[in-house]
């Protein structure tokens, strides 16, 4: 096992430190004093560990894009097999993101971060990471689309898209419900799921 630094806990605690602060306050109305101020330390011991404000929410951004991937990179696309297996994904799938938002409700400021103000030069990190997304998404339907289990027509690029649409909005909401939500969850999976397999699935 790799040996943790005392720097790397401390770049860490500053990246956790931004990623409340942004989220509370935009991105715009954040200084590095606001965010050296929530773990009361002087913001030159900041700039130990980063240029500037905007090298921090880089930072904090390939934080959570690690974080969503580890959901998104559990069960390899070969390894699927029929529908169900598909369907049984999806929900894992799902439930990795709802989960991973309840843990950090300021993950999903950051995945839509419109509201925050990031800057436009940091802003196609997020857009890069939905395309890897989708590109791991494609890889399921055209595994599917091989194997035979889903319709050969289907635009793979397009669908996936859209569905990843659908399972982070999904995820966004729920992480807003108040415990227990477990019938709000399953009527968002059943309801995106069966829409998108039962125009997805091969016909006999």
């Amino acid at each position: 096992m790799a040996k943790v630094s005392i720097s790397d806990i401390r770049r860490q605690e500053i990246l956790e430190a931004a990623l409340k602060v942004v989220s509370e306050k935009g991105y715009h109305n954040t200084s590095v004093a606001d965010i050296a101020a929530e773990l009361e330390m002087g913001h030159g011991t900041i700039y130990r560990y980063f240029k500037n404000k905007q090298d921090i929410a880089a930072a904090v951004l390939d934080e959570v894009i690690t974080r969503i991937t580890r959901v998104v990179l559990d069960i390899p696309a070969r390894e699927i097999n029929t529908l169900e297996e598909y369907r049984e994904r999806l929900y894992q799938i799902g439930e990795g993101l709802v989960g991973a938002m309840m843990d950090d409700p300021m993950l999903a400021s950051w995945i839509y971060y419109e509201k925050l103000g990031i800057p436009s030069e940091i802003i196609g990190k997020i857009d890069a990471a939905f395309n890897l997304f989708a590109s791991y998404t494609e890889g399921y339907l055209k595994n599917g689309v091989e194997k035979g289990f889903l319709r050969s027509d289907i635009h793979t690029w397009e669908t996936a898209q859209a569905l990843n649409a659908m399972l982070f909005e999904a995820a966004k909401q729920l992480a807003k419900e108040p415990e227990p939500f477990d019938e709000a969850k399953k009527v968002w999976f059943d309801t995106i799921i069966g829409l998108m397999l039962e125009g997805m699935a091969a016909r006999p």
